[in-house]
């Protein structure tokens, strides 16, 4: 495997968080792509059913079905599918031994009931199943899309939850299998996904945290998306360009060359002080990536996000939009 590749496959399961609007979702369909080029088989779990995902990772809508998006070359592939809480609820009694008519009755009939008296069972059922694919071996990589950083949290914590408040029987069972899974570094990691700007980055770090530090979850490099190039040139005068590019420039165009690159300026010192604000409060590796021009993201533009996420650019100094 591709050096730049190895530590997305550091573990079994890469668990892909981050406040909503950070892109955590396209960067989870980019560690998948960039996973299954190297002849890996991929799953790629949808947790919200984001729609537009298994379009980008080059098929059709993801559903609550196993279905192959997308074959590479090198025998690498990418699978996708959702788990609904009903449906992993389905799977456990049949796991249990629960009868196919009896099961069906009871996971549609008491799950409603059951959730609501039990706070977090339905994040619990949807890692249960995520436990299950991991130990049959479903896939090289399974990654699994969370949701965004105000339920990311619940949703990973849930395991450790129940098991405080449930004292005996299958729930329990399930919870500690789960903790047991989360809390292995060879199984399963997360990914955590910020914008180089104040708040999203408070939130990864709390979020890393969280995951890391208080839950005991391995924590993969730390991901700043969409991040703008740097422009050395930035540093000079409108009017100091010009001259040095023997052009003449009238007043309003130096006029609008100063106010954007103002703008530039102070975007890039936004994000290096950034930048080096989560450096300075976590010990992971930061990985950057770069922001792409485009009012919406094509299979393309994946592409580049993957070759970012693995390449030279990964050692920290990268510079999408991934929504």
């Amino acid at each position: 495997m591709n050096e730049g590749a190895e530590w997305l496959t550091s573990a079994h399961v890469a668990i892909v968080a981050g406040k909503g609007g950070v892109g955590s979702s396209t960067v989870a369909a980019a560690a998948a792509l960039a996973v299954a080029r190297e002849g890996a088989d991929v799953l790629f779990v949808a947790v919200d059913g984001r729609p537009g995902m298994g379009r980008l990772l080059g098929g059709r809508e993801i559903t609550d079905r196993d279905q192959t998006l997308q074959r590479l070359a090198g025998g690498g592939r990418i699978r996708a599918r959702s788990i609904p809480a009903d449906q992993a609820f389905g799977d456990y009694l049949e796991l249990k031994g629960v009868g196919g008519l009896l099961r069906r009755a009871a996971s549609a009939a008491s799950l409603p009931m059951i959730a609501a008296a039990t706070p977090g069972l339905e994040h619990l059922l949807v890692l249960g199943k995520i436990k299950e694919l991991e130990k049959e071996g479903a896939a090289d990589l399974i990654v699994v899309d969370a949701p965004p950083a105000g339920h990311a949290a619940p949703f990973i914590r849930s395991a450790s939850g129940l098991s405080e408040v449930v004292k005996s029987g299958p729930v329990l069972d399930q919870a500690q299998e789960v903790s047991e899974m989360l809390a292995d570094p060879a199984r399963c990691r997360a990914l955590l996904v910020a914008l180089p700007e104040e708040t999203p980055v408070t939130e990864l770090i709390e979020l890393a945290v969280d995951l890391g530090d208080d839950l005991g979850v391995g924590l993969m490099p730390l991901i700043v998306n969409s991040c703008w190039p740097d422009r050395p040139g930035l540093d000079k005068t409108p009017a100091m360009a010009a001259r040095s590019h023997k052009v003449r420039l009238s007043d309003s165009a130096k006029s609008a060359l100063e106010s954007a690159a103002s703008f530039g300026r102070s975007r890039l010192a936004q994000q290096r002080e950034q930048l080096e604000r989560l450096s300075d409060a976590r010990d992971e590796r930061v990985i950057t990536l770069p922001r792409l021009a485009t009012p919406g993201l094509e299979p393309s533009d994946l592409t580049i996000i993957a070759d970012a996420l693995v390449g030279d650019e990964a050692a920290g100094d990268g510079s999408a939009d991934a929504g």
